[in-house]
Protein backbone atom coordinates (compact mmCIF):
# COMPACT_ATOMS: atom_id res chain seq x y z
CA UNK A 1 0.00 0.00 0.00
CA UNK A 2 1.27 3.52 0.11
CA UNK A 3 2.03 5.06 2.52
CA UNK A 4 0.06 7.57 4.31
CA UNK A 5 1.50 9.66 7.22
CA UNK A 6 -2.22 10.66 8.47
CA UNK A 7 -3.19 9.36 12.10
CA UNK A 8 -5.78 6.91 11.30
CA UNK A 9 -3.57 5.89 8.64
CA UNK A 10 -0.63 4.93 11.20
CA UNK A 11 -2.79 3.44 13.43
CA UNK A 12 -3.94 0.75 10.61
CA UNK A 13 -0.23 -0.23 10.07
CA UNK A 14 0.94 -0.60 13.45
CA UNK A 15 -2.15 -1.25 16.03
CA UNK A 16 -2.04 -5.35 15.35
CA UNK A 17 1.38 -6.08 16.97
CA UNK A 18 1.27 -9.76 15.14
CA UNK A 19 -0.92 -11.62 12.36
CA UNK A 20 -1.17 -8.31 10.10
CA UNK A 21 -1.26 -8.47 6.36
CA UNK A 22 1.84 -7.16 5.09
CA UNK A 23 1.18 -4.85 1.46
CA UNK A 24 3.48 -3.54 -1.12
CA UNK A 25 1.61 -1.40 -3.69
CA UNK A 26 -1.41 -4.52 -3.40
CA UNK A 27 0.97 -7.49 -3.62
CA UNK A 28 1.19 -9.34 -0.71
CA UNK A 29 3.96 -10.19 1.33
CA UNK A 30 4.74 -14.07 1.24
CA UNK A 31 4.65 -16.07 4.61
CA UNK A 32 2.69 -12.79 5.74
CA UNK A 33 -0.55 -13.98 7.82
CA UNK A 34 -3.88 -12.67 5.92
CA UNK A 35 -5.51 -10.49 8.39
CA UNK A 36 -8.99 -11.09 7.50
CA UNK A 37 -7.94 -15.02 7.62
CA UNK A 38 -6.51 -14.59 11.25
CA UNK A 39 -9.65 -13.21 12.85
CA UNK A 40 -11.95 -15.33 10.98
CA UNK A 41 -10.49 -18.56 11.96
CA UNK A 42 -9.37 -16.96 15.49
CA UNK A 43 -9.16 -19.33 18.08
CA UNK A 44 -11.41 -19.07 21.47
CA UNK A 45 -8.10 -18.37 23.40
CA UNK A 46 -6.08 -15.26 20.02
CA UNK A 47 -10.24 -13.53 20.55
CA UNK A 48 -9.26 -13.33 24.06
CA UNK A 49 -5.88 -11.76 23.12
CA UNK A 50 -7.40 -9.49 20.94
CA UNK A 51 -9.69 -7.87 23.67
CA UNK A 52 -6.61 -7.90 26.04
CA UNK A 53 -4.86 -5.71 24.35
CA UNK A 54 -8.08 -3.41 23.63
CA UNK A 55 -7.73 -3.61 27.99
CA UNK A 56 -4.26 -3.03 28.07
CA UNK A 57 -4.64 0.38 26.15
CA UNK A 58 -7.62 1.13 28.72
CA UNK A 59 -5.72 1.18 31.66
CA UNK A 60 -3.42 2.95 30.35
CA UNK A 61 -5.25 6.29 29.93
CA UNK A 62 -7.98 5.63 32.20
CA UNK A 63 -8.98 9.33 33.05
CA UNK A 64 -8.56 9.34 36.97
CA UNK A 65 -5.35 11.15 37.33
CA UNK A 66 -7.41 14.60 37.59
CA UNK A 67 -5.94 17.35 35.14
CA UNK A 68 -3.74 20.11 37.01
CA UNK A 69 -5.98 22.78 35.90
CA UNK A 70 -8.64 21.86 38.41
CA UNK A 71 -9.25 23.47 41.69
CA UNK A 72 -8.67 20.47 43.42
CA UNK A 73 -4.87 20.11 43.13
CA UNK A 74 -2.04 22.16 43.87
CA UNK A 75 -0.86 23.91 40.45
CA UNK A 76 2.46 25.88 38.93
CA UNK A 77 0.35 26.67 35.92
CA UNK A 78 2.88 25.18 34.01
CA UNK A 79 1.13 23.82 30.59
CA UNK A 80 -2.20 25.42 31.83
CA UNK A 81 -2.63 28.89 32.34
CA UNK A 82 0.73 30.31 31.59
CA UNK A 83 1.20 30.22 28.55
CA UNK A 84 0.21 27.04 27.24
CA UNK A 85 0.67 25.87 23.26
CA UNK A 86 -1.18 23.21 21.41
CA UNK A 87 1.89 21.27 21.89
CA UNK A 88 2.29 21.57 25.59
CA UNK A 89 -1.09 21.84 26.81
CA UNK A 90 -2.33 19.65 29.18
CA UNK A 91 -4.31 15.81 28.87
CA UNK A 92 -3.44 15.81 24.77
CA UNK A 93 -1.45 12.37 25.67
CA UNK A 94 -4.92 10.04 25.56
CA UNK A 95 -5.96 11.26 21.94
CA UNK A 96 -3.86 8.64 19.99
CA UNK A 97 -4.03 5.84 22.28
CA UNK A 98 -7.85 6.35 21.90
CA UNK A 99 -7.84 5.82 18.09
CA UNK A 100 -5.86 3.03 18.57
CA UNK A 101 -8.73 1.34 20.76
CA UNK A 102 -11.12 1.90 18.88
CA UNK A 103 -9.54 0.78 15.57
CA UNK A 104 -8.77 -2.73 17.40
CA UNK A 105 -12.47 -2.37 18.25
CA UNK A 106 -13.73 -1.85 14.96
CA UNK A 107 -11.54 -5.02 13.94
CA UNK A 108 -12.74 -7.33 16.27
CA UNK A 109 -16.69 -6.26 15.65
CA UNK A 110 -16.38 -6.47 11.64
CA UNK A 111 -13.63 -9.21 11.34
CA UNK A 112 -14.33 -11.89 13.94
CA UNK A 113 -16.31 -14.41 13.16
CA UNK A 114 -19.17 -14.96 16.44
CA UNK A 115 -19.80 -18.59 16.52
CA UNK A 116 -19.00 -19.21 20.35
CA UNK A 117 -19.49 -17.56 23.41
CA UNK A 118 -16.25 -16.44 24.48
CA UNK A 119 -16.08 -14.38 21.11
CA UNK A 120 -19.59 -13.44 21.33
CA UNK A 121 -18.46 -11.49 24.45
CA UNK A 122 -15.01 -10.71 23.21
CA UNK A 123 -17.49 -8.75 20.88
CA UNK A 124 -19.60 -7.27 22.67
CA UNK A 125 -16.42 -5.50 24.66
CA UNK A 126 -15.18 -4.20 21.88
CA UNK A 127 -18.67 -2.53 21.12
CA UNK A 128 -18.01 -1.44 24.82
CA UNK A 129 -14.20 0.07 25.04
CA UNK A 130 -15.27 1.68 21.55
CA UNK A 131 -17.90 3.39 23.00
CA UNK A 132 -15.74 4.39 26.42
CA UNK A 133 -12.75 5.74 24.15
CA UNK A 134 -14.97 7.93 22.63
CA UNK A 135 -17.09 9.63 25.21
CA UNK A 136 -13.74 10.63 26.43
CA UNK A 137 -12.49 11.51 23.31
CA UNK A 138 -16.24 14.32 22.54
CA UNK A 139 -15.61 15.17 26.14
CA UNK A 140 -12.28 16.42 26.02
CA UNK A 141 -11.44 17.34 22.14
CA UNK A 142 -15.42 18.06 21.36
CA UNK A 143 -15.57 16.92 17.27
CA UNK A 144 -12.77 14.24 16.96
CA UNK A 145 -12.93 12.64 13.42
CA UNK A 146 -15.70 9.53 13.62
CA UNK A 147 -14.40 6.18 12.60
CA UNK A 148 -17.01 3.41 12.75
CA UNK A 149 -15.50 1.17 10.77
CA UNK A 150 -12.55 -0.28 9.52
CA UNK A 151 -11.20 2.51 7.04
CA UNK A 152 -9.87 1.85 3.30
CA UNK A 153 -6.81 3.51 2.23
CA UNK A 154 -9.14 6.64 0.79
CA UNK A 155 -10.85 7.56 3.78
CA UNK A 156 -8.13 8.48 5.90
CA UNK A 157 -8.09 11.96 5.91
CA UNK A 158 -11.12 12.87 8.34
CA UNK A 159 -13.01 15.77 9.10
CA UNK A 160 -14.06 16.72 12.71
CA UNK A 161 -16.80 14.96 13.94
CA UNK A 162 -20.21 16.00 14.30
CA UNK A 163 -21.53 15.70 17.94
CA UNK A 164 -25.21 14.30 17.24
CA UNK A 165 -23.29 11.90 15.05
CA UNK A 166 -20.54 11.29 17.87
CA UNK A 167 -22.82 10.75 20.47
CA UNK A 168 -25.20 8.34 18.32
CA UNK A 169 -22.23 6.19 17.57
CA UNK A 170 -21.17 5.40 21.57
CA UNK A 171 -24.99 5.45 22.70
CA UNK A 172 -25.78 2.92 19.56
CA UNK A 173 -22.36 0.55 20.38
CA UNK A 174 -23.41 0.42 24.26
CA UNK A 175 -26.52 -0.85 23.14
CA UNK A 176 -24.59 -3.32 21.21
CA UNK A 177 -22.37 -4.43 23.63
CA UNK A 178 -25.76 -4.39 26.35
CA UNK A 179 -27.31 -7.29 24.08
CA UNK A 180 -23.80 -9.65 24.41
CA UNK A 181 -22.20 -8.85 27.72
CA UNK A 182 -23.10 -11.14 30.74
CA UNK A 183 -23.88 -9.60 34.30
CA UNK A 184 -22.58 -10.90 36.96
CA UNK A 185 -24.04 -13.57 39.43
CA UNK A 186 -24.65 -11.76 42.75
CA UNK A 187 -23.42 -8.63 44.29
CA UNK A 188 -19.77 -10.22 45.25
CA UNK A 189 -19.64 -12.33 41.65
CA UNK A 190 -17.20 -10.10 40.13
CA UNK A 191 -14.47 -12.67 40.70
CA UNK A 192 -15.86 -15.31 39.08
CA UNK A 193 -15.43 -13.41 36.05
CA UNK A 194 -12.78 -11.44 36.64
CA UNK A 195 -11.37 -8.01 35.32
CA UNK A 196 -14.45 -8.39 32.04
CA UNK A 197 -16.53 -5.78 31.68
CA UNK A 198 -20.44 -6.65 32.37
CA UNK A 199 -23.83 -5.64 31.32
CA UNK A 200 -24.44 -2.93 34.03
CA UNK A 201 -20.97 -1.58 33.31
CA UNK A 202 -22.39 -0.93 29.79
CA UNK A 203 -25.42 0.50 31.23
CA UNK A 204 -23.46 2.62 33.76
CA UNK A 205 -21.28 4.06 30.78
CA UNK A 206 -24.73 4.50 28.20
CA UNK A 207 -26.21 6.24 31.37
CA UNK A 208 -23.41 8.97 31.49
CA UNK A 209 -23.00 9.08 28.04
CA UNK A 210 -26.63 10.15 28.02
CA UNK A 211 -25.80 12.88 30.60
CA UNK A 212 -23.16 14.17 29.59
CA UNK A 213 -24.81 14.83 25.67
CA UNK A 214 -27.96 16.52 27.74
CA UNK A 215 -30.22 13.55 27.65
CA UNK A 216 -31.48 13.57 31.19
CA UNK A 217 -34.53 10.88 30.36
CA UNK A 218 -32.41 8.75 28.80
CA UNK A 219 -29.42 8.67 31.14
CA UNK A 220 -32.43 7.73 34.77
CA UNK A 221 -33.17 4.81 32.03
CA UNK A 222 -30.12 3.24 31.78
CA UNK A 223 -28.65 4.73 34.97
CA UNK A 224 -31.76 2.81 37.05
CA UNK A 225 -30.78 -0.14 35.36
CA UNK A 226 -27.74 -0.72 37.32
CA UNK A 227 -29.02 0.91 40.76
CA UNK A 228 -32.46 -1.41 40.23
CA UNK A 229 -30.43 -4.88 39.21
CA UNK A 230 -29.31 -5.06 43.15
CA UNK A 231 -25.62 -6.13 42.31
CA UNK A 232 -24.23 -2.95 43.14
CA UNK A 233 -23.27 -1.07 46.48
CA UNK A 234 -21.09 1.37 48.44
CA UNK A 235 -18.78 -0.67 50.71
CA UNK A 236 -18.92 0.67 54.63
CA UNK A 237 -15.23 2.18 54.66
CA UNK A 238 -14.22 4.50 52.14
CA UNK A 239 -10.39 4.54 53.17
CA UNK A 240 -10.42 0.73 51.95
CA UNK A 241 -11.45 1.90 48.51
CA UNK A 242 -8.06 1.31 46.48
CA UNK A 243 -6.53 -1.06 48.40
CA UNK A 244 -6.67 -4.98 48.58
CA UNK A 245 -9.49 -5.19 50.72
CA UNK A 246 -11.66 -3.76 47.78
CA UNK A 247 -10.96 -5.81 45.49
CA UNK A 248 -13.89 -7.59 43.50
CA UNK A 249 -15.87 -5.34 45.42
CA UNK A 250 -20.02 -4.41 44.81
CA UNK A 251 -19.16 -1.10 44.38
CA UNK A 252 -16.31 -1.50 41.56
CA UNK A 253 -18.41 -1.20 38.18
CA UNK A 254 -15.49 -2.62 36.57
CA UNK A 255 -11.88 -2.81 37.80
CA UNK A 256 -8.61 -3.19 36.13
CA UNK A 257 -6.66 -6.42 37.67
CA UNK A 258 -3.30 -6.77 38.92
CA UNK A 259 -2.11 -10.13 39.10
CA UNK A 260 -0.76 -11.45 43.07
CA UNK A 261 2.15 -13.32 41.91
CA UNK A 262 5.12 -11.97 43.66
CA UNK A 263 7.71 -13.95 41.85
CA UNK A 264 6.48 -12.25 38.14
CA UNK A 265 8.18 -8.92 37.53
CA UNK A 266 6.17 -6.55 38.93
CA UNK A 267 6.02 -4.13 35.59
CA UNK A 268 4.32 -6.93 33.45
CA UNK A 269 2.87 -8.69 36.18
CA UNK A 270 0.55 -5.90 37.49
CA UNK A 271 0.94 -3.01 34.84
CA UNK A 272 -0.11 -0.40 37.56
CA UNK A 273 2.37 1.40 38.37
CA UNK A 274 1.18 3.89 41.25
CA UNK A 275 4.52 6.20 42.02
CA UNK A 276 1.81 9.47 40.51
CA UNK A 277 -0.25 8.45 43.33
CA UNK A 278 1.68 8.34 46.53
CA UNK A 279 2.96 10.33 49.19
CA UNK A 280 6.79 10.26 48.86
CA UNK A 281 9.26 11.05 51.65
CA UNK A 282 12.48 8.88 51.87
CA UNK A 283 12.10 5.35 53.52
CA UNK A 284 8.88 6.21 55.27
CA UNK A 285 6.14 3.14 56.26
CA UNK A 286 3.64 5.63 56.94
CA UNK A 287 1.00 4.93 59.37
CA UNK A 288 -1.81 2.12 58.49
CA UNK A 289 1.03 1.04 56.41
CA UNK A 290 1.33 3.24 53.74
CA UNK A 291 4.29 3.30 51.84
CA UNK A 292 6.48 6.73 51.31
CA UNK A 293 8.94 7.52 48.42
CA UNK A 294 11.17 10.25 47.69
CA UNK A 295 10.03 13.51 48.11
CA UNK A 296 12.71 14.67 45.91
CA UNK A 297 11.78 12.84 43.11
CA UNK A 298 7.82 13.70 43.54
CA UNK A 299 5.80 14.18 40.94
CA UNK A 300 4.24 17.84 40.47
CA UNK A 301 0.71 18.64 40.75
CA UNK A 302 0.01 15.36 42.57
CA UNK A 303 -0.87 17.42 46.19
CA UNK A 304 -4.94 18.43 47.16
CA UNK A 305 -5.01 22.06 47.45
CA UNK A 306 -5.57 23.89 50.32
CA UNK A 307 -8.88 24.85 48.35
CA UNK A 308 -10.58 21.84 48.49
CA UNK A 309 -9.09 20.76 52.11
CA UNK A 310 -11.13 24.42 53.04
CA UNK A 311 -13.97 22.72 50.95
CA UNK A 312 -14.01 19.21 53.14
CA UNK A 313 -14.35 21.44 56.11
CA UNK A 314 -16.96 23.66 55.42
CA UNK A 315 -18.94 21.32 54.47
CA UNK A 316 -18.43 19.27 57.93
CA UNK A 317 -16.32 16.38 57.28
CA UNK A 318 -13.12 17.15 59.22
CA UNK A 319 -12.55 13.85 60.79
CA UNK A 320 -15.45 11.78 59.21
CA UNK A 321 -14.75 8.55 56.54
CA UNK A 322 -14.50 10.77 53.90
CA UNK A 323 -11.95 13.34 54.69
CA UNK A 324 -10.06 11.06 56.54
CA UNK A 325 -10.01 8.25 53.74
CA UNK A 326 -9.08 11.21 50.73
CA UNK A 327 -6.40 14.56 52.28
CA UNK A 328 -5.15 14.79 55.23
CA UNK A 329 -3.15 18.13 56.71
CA UNK A 330 0.18 17.79 57.76
CA UNK A 331 -1.30 17.80 61.13
CA UNK A 332 -2.90 15.25 60.32
CA UNK A 333 -0.37 13.38 58.87
CA UNK A 334 1.68 13.77 62.08
CA UNK A 335 -1.20 12.99 64.61
CA UNK A 336 -1.54 9.77 62.57
CA UNK A 337 1.97 8.36 64.15
CA UNK A 338 0.41 9.18 67.79
CA UNK A 339 -2.21 7.25 66.65
CA UNK A 340 -0.45 4.65 65.17
CA UNK A 341 1.88 4.40 68.57
CA UNK A 342 -1.18 3.27 70.93
CA UNK A 343 -1.44 -0.14 72.38
CA UNK A 344 -4.29 -0.87 70.18
CA UNK A 345 -1.83 -1.14 67.22
CA UNK A 346 0.79 -2.90 69.25
CA UNK A 347 0.64 -6.31 67.21
CA UNK A 348 -0.04 -4.73 63.95
CA UNK A 349 2.55 -4.51 61.46
CA UNK A 350 1.25 -0.70 61.45
CA UNK A 351 2.94 -0.11 64.69
CA UNK A 352 4.67 3.16 65.21
CA UNK A 353 5.32 3.05 68.71
CA UNK A 354 9.07 2.36 68.95
CA UNK A 355 10.15 4.99 66.39
CA UNK A 356 7.48 7.63 68.19
CA UNK A 357 9.50 6.19 72.13
CA UNK A 358 12.68 7.48 70.48
CA UNK A 359 11.72 11.17 70.22
CA UNK A 360 9.59 10.84 72.97
CA UNK A 361 12.00 9.90 75.17
CA UNK A 362 14.82 12.73 74.01
CA UNK A 363 11.88 15.25 75.79
CA UNK A 364 9.71 15.82 72.62
CA UNK A 365 5.92 15.79 72.96
CA UNK A 366 4.08 13.09 71.06
CA UNK A 367 2.77 15.47 67.81
CA UNK A 368 6.74 16.98 67.75
CA UNK A 369 7.44 12.97 67.85
CA UNK A 370 4.91 12.53 65.14
CA UNK A 371 6.57 15.28 62.98
CA UNK A 372 10.03 14.09 62.96
CA UNK A 373 9.24 10.66 61.83
CA UNK A 374 7.13 12.86 59.08
CA UNK A 375 10.05 14.81 58.11
CA UNK A 376 12.34 11.28 58.36
CA UNK A 377 15.43 12.77 59.55
CA UNK A 378 15.29 15.58 57.39
CA UNK A 379 16.02 18.92 59.02
CA UNK A 380 14.17 20.81 56.40
CA UNK A 381 12.10 18.87 53.81
CA UNK A 382 10.96 20.73 50.65
CA UNK A 383 8.06 19.72 48.42
CA UNK A 384 7.51 21.57 45.47
CA UNK A 385 3.68 21.66 44.33
CA UNK A 386 2.37 21.06 47.97
CA UNK A 387 0.86 24.04 50.71
CA UNK A 388 0.64 20.90 53.17
CA UNK A 389 -2.02 18.53 52.37
CA UNK A 390 -1.19 15.27 51.11
CA UNK A 391 -3.81 12.33 50.04
CA UNK A 392 -4.36 9.23 51.54
CA UNK A 393 -6.69 8.23 48.50
CA UNK A 394 -4.90 5.51 45.97
CA UNK A 395 -2.38 5.27 48.74
CA UNK A 396 -0.25 2.15 48.70
CA UNK A 397 -0.59 -0.02 51.61
CA UNK A 398 2.71 -1.58 53.19
CA UNK A 399 0.49 -5.10 52.99
CA UNK A 400 -0.39 -4.54 49.72
CA UNK A 401 2.44 -3.92 48.18
CA UNK A 402 4.53 -6.59 45.90
CA UNK A 403 8.38 -6.63 47.24
CA UNK A 404 10.63 -3.91 46.26
CA UNK A 405 14.08 -4.01 45.68
CA UNK A 406 14.13 -0.17 45.42
CA UNK A 407 12.03 1.78 47.17
CA UNK A 408 11.32 4.28 43.93
CA UNK A 409 9.78 1.11 42.26
CA UNK A 410 6.81 0.41 44.05
CA UNK A 411 3.58 -1.60 42.34
CA UNK A 412 0.40 -2.23 44.34
CA UNK A 413 -1.66 -5.53 44.56
CA UNK A 414 -4.27 -3.49 44.78
CA UNK A 415 -7.23 -3.45 41.54
CA UNK A 416 -7.96 -0.49 39.92
CA UNK A 417 -11.53 0.73 39.91
CA UNK A 418 -12.55 1.74 36.34
CA UNK A 419 -15.75 3.38 37.49
CA UNK A 420 -17.60 3.13 41.16
CA UNK A 421 -21.02 2.71 42.38
CA UNK A 422 -20.74 6.00 43.82
CA UNK A 423 -20.25 7.76 40.89
CA UNK A 424 -23.06 5.99 39.05
CA UNK A 425 -25.50 7.15 42.26
CA UNK A 426 -24.57 11.18 41.78
CA UNK A 427 -25.10 10.95 37.88
CA UNK A 428 -28.39 9.36 38.85
CA UNK A 429 -28.85 11.84 41.27
CA UNK A 430 -28.24 14.70 38.57
CA UNK A 431 -30.32 13.32 36.11
CA UNK A 432 -33.35 13.01 38.34
CA UNK A 433 -33.66 16.57 39.27
CA UNK A 434 -36.94 18.51 37.98
CA UNK A 435 -38.31 15.36 37.58
CA UNK A 436 -41.09 12.77 38.55
CA UNK A 437 -38.18 10.46 39.69
CA UNK A 438 -36.59 13.26 42.11
CA UNK A 439 -37.28 11.46 45.13
CA UNK A 440 -35.45 8.20 43.80
CA UNK A 441 -32.22 10.97 42.81
CA UNK A 442 -32.37 12.45 46.39
CA UNK A 443 -31.81 8.46 47.98
CA UNK A 444 -29.01 8.06 45.68
CA UNK A 445 -27.62 10.66 46.89
CA UNK A 446 -28.11 10.63 50.10
CA UNK A 447 -26.76 7.05 50.18
CA UNK A 448 -23.26 8.69 49.25
CA UNK A 449 -23.72 10.95 51.68
CA UNK A 450 -24.53 8.91 54.54
CA UNK A 451 -21.34 6.73 53.86
CA UNK A 452 -19.07 9.80 53.73
CA UNK A 453 -20.43 10.41 57.40
CA UNK A 454 -22.99 13.09 56.66
CA UNK A 455 -26.06 13.78 57.40
CA UNK A 456 -29.20 12.78 55.11
CA UNK A 457 -30.69 15.60 52.95
CA UNK A 458 -34.45 16.76 53.17
CA UNK A 459 -33.98 17.75 49.22
CA UNK A 460 -31.21 18.52 46.76
CA UNK A 461 -30.61 21.14 44.63
CA UNK A 462 -27.88 20.63 41.68
CA UNK A 463 -25.11 22.67 44.01
CA UNK A 464 -26.20 20.13 46.13
CA UNK A 465 -24.86 16.98 43.42
CA UNK A 466 -22.08 19.63 42.47
CA UNK A 467 -20.92 19.50 45.66
CA UNK A 468 -20.65 15.85 46.51
CA UNK A 469 -19.01 14.72 43.07
CA UNK A 470 -16.14 16.93 44.36
CA UNK A 471 -15.85 15.26 47.58
CA UNK A 472 -16.55 11.87 46.68
CA UNK A 473 -14.62 11.86 43.27
CA UNK A 474 -11.21 13.94 44.05
CA UNK A 475 -8.73 12.08 42.33
CA UNK A 476 -11.00 10.25 39.73
CA UNK A 477 -10.51 12.69 36.45
CA UNK A 478 -14.11 13.93 36.84
CA UNK A 479 -14.31 17.19 38.17
CA UNK A 480 -12.15 19.21 35.28
CA UNK A 481 -14.87 17.93 32.70
CA UNK A 482 -17.69 18.33 35.12
CA UNK A 483 -16.98 22.11 36.11
CA UNK A 484 -17.10 22.93 32.51
CA UNK A 485 -20.03 21.14 31.52
CA UNK A 486 -21.98 22.73 34.19
CA UNK A 487 -20.86 26.18 32.93
CA UNK A 488 -18.94 27.13 36.38
CA UNK A 489 -15.12 27.54 34.84
CA UNK A 490 -14.68 30.79 34.97
CA UNK A 491 -15.65 30.69 38.15
CA UNK A 492 -14.10 27.38 39.71
CA UNK A 493 -11.39 27.77 37.74
CA UNK A 494 -10.43 31.39 38.25
CA UNK A 495 -7.03 30.88 40.49
CA UNK A 496 -5.69 27.96 39.44
CA UNK A 497 -2.45 27.89 38.93
CA UNK A 498 -1.72 31.54 39.89
CA UNK A 499 1.00 30.54 42.46
CA UNK A 500 3.72 28.10 42.83
CA UNK A 501 3.51 26.26 46.58
CA UNK A 502 6.45 25.25 48.37
CA UNK A 503 6.15 23.34 51.19
CA UNK A 504 8.84 23.17 53.75
CA UNK A 505 9.77 21.54 56.89
CA UNK A 506 11.59 23.01 59.61
CA UNK A 507 13.87 21.39 61.97
CA UNK A 508 11.90 22.63 65.03
CA UNK A 509 8.31 20.32 63.40
CA UNK A 510 6.95 22.82 62.57
CA UNK A 511 6.21 23.98 58.85
CA UNK A 512 5.64 26.65 56.50
CA UNK A 513 4.42 27.16 52.80
CA UNK A 514 6.40 29.40 50.12
CA UNK A 515 3.93 31.57 47.98
CA UNK A 516 5.24 32.91 45.04
CA UNK A 517 3.43 34.64 42.03
CA UNK A 518 3.53 32.34 38.87
CA UNK A 519 5.43 34.17 36.11
CA UNK A 520 3.26 33.95 32.67
CA UNK A 521 -0.13 33.00 34.64
CA UNK A 522 -2.87 34.21 32.27
CA UNK A 523 -6.12 33.00 34.49
CA UNK A 524 -9.04 30.82 32.91
CA UNK A 525 -9.91 31.48 28.99
CA UNK A 526 -12.69 30.10 26.76
CA UNK A 527 -10.54 28.05 25.21
CA UNK A 528 -9.61 25.52 27.75
CA UNK A 529 -13.14 23.97 27.36
CA UNK A 530 -11.57 21.77 25.26
CA UNK A 531 -8.50 19.88 24.65
CA UNK A 532 -6.28 21.22 21.34
CA UNK A 533 -5.86 18.21 18.87
CA UNK A 534 -2.65 17.53 19.02
CA UNK A 535 0.09 19.29 16.70
CA UNK A 536 1.42 16.06 14.90
CA UNK A 537 -2.52 15.54 14.17
CA UNK A 538 -3.38 19.06 13.07
CA UNK A 539 0.35 18.99 10.80
CA UNK A 540 -0.61 15.44 9.51
CA UNK A 541 -4.28 15.58 8.43
CA UNK A 542 -5.42 18.79 6.38
CA UNK A 543 -9.16 18.17 7.04
CA UNK A 544 -8.77 18.52 10.77
CA UNK A 545 -9.67 22.38 12.13
CA UNK A 546 -8.01 22.55 15.39
CA UNK A 547 -10.13 23.18 18.19
CA UNK A 548 -10.66 27.13 18.61
CA UNK A 549 -8.17 29.58 20.06
CA UNK A 550 -5.55 26.75 19.57
CA UNK A 551 -4.51 28.22 16.48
Amino acid sequence: MNKYIAIIALLIIGALSTSCTKELDGVMQRGALNTDAYYANASDDQALSLITSVYTSAWSVAPDNSSPMTDDLVSYGVGVYGGASVSTANLTGGFQTYYQMNYKCNMIIEKLTDNSPVKKQVIGEAYFWRAWAYMNLIRGWGTPPLVDHVLGSDELFLPNGVPSELWNYVFTSLEEAITRLPSKASPNGQLAIGPRITREAAYAVLGKSYLLSGDKEKARTNLAKVIDSDLYGLIDNFSDLYSVAADWCREYIWEFNAQDNDNDNRATQARISFQNAVWRAENVTQPGGVHLIGFNQGYSNAFPSKDFYDFLVARGELGKNRQKGTVWSVEDAAQMFVTFSGPEYAASPNYEGNNLKVYTDQGLTPLQAGYRLLWNNYTQPSLTTCDGYFHVKKYILRSDMYPASSDKDLYSKANHPGMRYAEVLLLYAEACLGSASEAAGLQAINEVRVRAGLDALGSYTLQDVKDEKRAELWGEGERFFDVIRWGDAATEFANVGKFSCTFIGASDYTHSVLQEAFNGWTGWQEKYKLIPFPYTEKQLNPNLVQNPGWE
